[in-house]
């Protein structure tokens, strides 16, 4: 495990590069926060990637069986960037931002005992970031707490649609569609 402490100087130069490359799954509480907090629909929030878009072959459980394939719901960009990215390069929605961006860029790793194992940056775009900023591992661990408890829960209900889906298709139904998927999650 590799732990790089000069990480927990870590600061945000505000760039926006990593609201312009990475694509970012979201789960269904992200959208809930989102949805309450711009009052926009989930269908206008997303955009379903397949296998071939997004790099998550070793994280099955993030795909959800539709008619189209399997797809993973993602965060919708637009104009080179996320949809909630502004003309300065900061978040619109930064109080209700997804917790996958609030724990980017950090991999960490914690033991049962909650010490720091692994601190490392995810190298999924150019982070020009300055070490004069101040992290602690304390919140880092609340932060990756939260991410990990509420991705656990929405893979559960990924789980519970696709077996849905599965009963469906052995039964030579149609696959309901992505709205029916936001229904089942209670986000129509």
């Amino acid at each position: 495990m590799s732990i790089d402490k000069t990480l927990l100087r870590f600061r945000c130069t505000g760039c926006g590069n990593c609201c312009r490359e990475p694509l970012l799954p979201v789960t269904d509480s992200d959208l809930r926060r989102l949805i309450r907090h711009t009052g926009v629909r989930a269908e206008r929030l997303v955009r379903w990637c397949s296998t071939q878009e997004i790099d998550l072959a070793d994280e099955p459980e993030n795909f959800v069986k539709l008619p189209k394939g399997r797809r993973v719901m993602t965060l919708k960009h637009q104009r080179g960037g996320c949809i909630f990215l502004g003309s300065d390069a900061r978040c619109t929605v930064y109080e209700a931002r997804p917790l996958g961006c609030r724990v980017f860029p950090f991999d960490t790793k914690f033991g049962r005992d909650g010490k720091l194992r692994r601190l490392e940056l995810i190298q999924a775009t150019e982070c020009p970031y300055e070490l004069d900023g101040r992290q602690s591992v304390k919140g880092l661990r609340e932060q990756q707490i939260a991410f990990q408890d509420e991705v656990l829960l929405y893979h559960a209900k990924i789980a519970a649609f696709n077996q849905v889906q599965s009963t469906r298709s052995r039964d030579k139904r149609p696959l309901l569609s992505a709205n029916a998927f936001f229904d089942f999650l209670g986000l129509a």
